[in-house]
């Protein structure tokens, strides 16, 4: 209860700060470190009820840099307390936005507020992408935990369309006090901290989801009032909601993942692939028409970029399951693809294995060929 986003830039020799930014209003008594940045913030977009004060939109994934125009792109979180918006009506500004920053001085630019109303737990939870489509268009395209796609014009910065990438299911239903709700996808559903991976060579932004829902029963405000500064502050009816991280409702079947390819000039999708498990790794395409990605199995995957079709795949021999990186790089010639596996976290129920970097390429003999 009671944290707030702020952004900061840090000098690298000396590493003192050079500018902050929050990311919702600031309030007396909030630590300052730095310069703020010029902000046109305040609570016109928060009408909180009695006794809750203003908080949430913290950042935990990382930011996109425009090095060409100076700009950072700053996806921002949900809203405190999570799931009882009752409590916070308004927009609830800049929670679940895009928020851009003079890189060099932190003064805000503009903002795209992506989730428009949250009551789910749907962060803008990864970097977005700039990209020039074959169209011709200047996208910045973002993929939160709604379980949509979403590409704005640039020069405009006007929605061109949001297409769903993963179940979605009764998220127009409203949590109430001593209700259970279900939705999809939960709050650990949609696209995580992995950003989708764009094909210049397809037009393709290949998206990977997770396909997980969830049910909700909200406290009363009398109840949220109560939480203590610094608990979990989620809204949630449950003696603990730590505690219920993993644990999300699974009684339907849905635990799963997709990869969605859709056109980046119009949001339709042209292929799909559904993964017994959550996708929440890298999307990695390559120029040689091959597309790789992995999934809380612990499985590895090599799909054809422009169908969708298996070229390979399979376990990397732990089970361990694989949230982080993929790259690919050549070494004397010979490609190579590094996998980062051993994905272990409280809110998601994957073997507990140790973390190990795994490298895959081609053989001497094949590479020849």
């Amino acid at each position: 209860k009671g944290g707030k986003g702020k952004v900061y830039a840090l000098d690298g020799k000396t590493g003192k700060v050079v500018w902050q930014f929050f990311l919702v209003p600031k309030s007396d008594g909030d630590m300052v470190r730095g310069p703020l940045g010029k902000s046109p913030l305040d609570t016109k977009t928060w009408n909180n009820a009695p006794g809750i004060p203003i908080s949430g939109g913290g950042t935990w994934t990382s930011y996109t840099l425009d090095t060409k125009n100076g700009l950072l792109y700053v996806p921002g979180g949900n809203p405190a307390p999570d799931f009882a918006s009752g409590a916070r009506e308004g927009d609830n500004l800049f929670t679940d936005s895009v928020v851009v920053l003079d890189a060099k001085t932190g003064d805000y630019k503009s903002n795209y507020k992506v989730v428009k109303k949250d009551w789910h737990d749907w962060d803008v939870s990864s970097p977005p992408i700039l990209h020039q489509t074959m169209g011709g268009k200047q996208l910045m395209t973002v993929a939160p935990k709604d379980g949509h796609l979403y590409a704005y014009d640039l020069p405009s910065n006007k929605l061109l369309y949001r297409v769903p990438v993963t179940t979605i299911e009764n998220v127009e239903g409203t949590f109430a006090v001593d209700q259970d709700v279900h939705f999809c996808p939960g709050p650990v559903g949609g696209t995580e901290w992995n950003t989708p991976g764009f094909d210049p060579t397809t037009n393709l932004i290949i998206t990977g989801t997770v396909d997980w829902c969830d049910t909700v029963k909200i406290k009363t405000d009398e109840r949220i009032r109560k939480v203590p500064v610094g608990q979990p502050w989620t809204g949630m009816a449950a003696l603990n909601p730590i505690n219920m991280f993993g644990k999300e409702d699974r009684t339907d079947g849905h635990w799963g993942g997709w990869i969605y390819a859709s056109d980046a000039d119009t949001g339709v999708w042209k292929w799909r692939v559904k993964s017994n498990y959550p996708i929440v790794a890298a999307i990695t395409p390559t120029a040689g028409g091959v597309v790789f990605f992995a999934d809380l199995g612990g499985n590895f995957y090599a799909l054809d970029s422009f169908t969708g079709q298996k070229l390979w795949g399979g376990p990397l021999g732990t089970g361990a399951g694989i949230g982080g990186g993929v790259i690919t790089y050549t070494v004397d010639g010979v490609q190579k693809v590094a996998v980062a596996d051993g994905f272990t976290l409280v809110a998601w129920p994957t073997k507990p294995r140790h973390a190990r970097v795994v490298v895959l390429g081609l053989d001497s003999a094949a590479a020849k060929k």
